[in-house]
């Protein structure tokens, strides 16, 4: 079962999304006000996923997101906001977060994001995507091939390895070696920054 814990300074946000969750078979240990009672009780509750608030009391959001993926690296995290700042968005996925969430989501689209979060595929899309500022760079842009097109945009989409090479017809190998040389290409470090860098792209 699906282990989540929730941090928000907001009684509604944590009592209402954890209700969610729970009535689609996930657990959730934890709800926590402050990113500090998080970071002390992660290692009782084992999250998959922890659903950190962008804007709290000190610790903030970035700063809680480093914090728990320094004391549990599994842990994956999710921002979540009502906010539409791009900036806050780029300082929580520095900080360690995998992806981000409008706190209006449906709740049949938070329990998507939070299952595919668990198994470390980027969360972007939705209108959360809006939050992750374009950047349209036709000279990167005309440097990929094809391949490379299709490959970044199903990153972009959250595709696993798997659902990439069988889209592309080609073996799981190659489509890592084409992913690695798209992160080498493009400067990215991870799939999420290349997700990032599709959207920047306009892919």
């Amino acid at each position: 079962m699906t282990r989540v814990i929730i941090v928000d300074d907001d009684l509604f946000v944590r009592t209402t999304l954890a209700n969610e969750l729970r009535a689609a078979g996930i657990e959730v240990p934890g709800r926590y006000a402050s990113g500090l009672d998080a970071v002390a009780a992660i290692r009782h509750d084992r999250p998959h996923v922890a659903l950190v608030d962008v804007v709290m009391p000190d610790p903030d959001g970035p700063a809680t997101t480093r914090l728990l993926r320094e004391a549990s690296p599994r842990t994956q995290v999710l921002a979540l906001t009502s906010l539409t700042d791009p900036k806050a968005a780029s300082a929580m996925l520095n900080a360690g977060a995998l992806g981000f969430l409008p706190k209006d989501l449906s709740p049949e689209a938070i329990v998507h994001a939070v299952q595919s979060a668990r198994h470390g595929l980027a969360v972007l899309g939705g209108a959360g995507a809006g939050m992750v500022e374009r950047r349209h760079r036709s000279d990167v842009a005309d440097m990929l091939t094809p391949v490379e097109r299709q490959i970044l945009v199903m990153i972009r989409e959250g595709s696993t390895t798997e659902e990439i090479s069988r889209a592309v017809f080609l073996s799981q190998s190659t489509v890592k070696y084409h992913i690695a040389a798209l992160m080498e290409k493009l400067g990215a470090s991870n799939r999420v920054r290349l997700a990032i860098r599709a959207y920047e792209l306009g892919l």
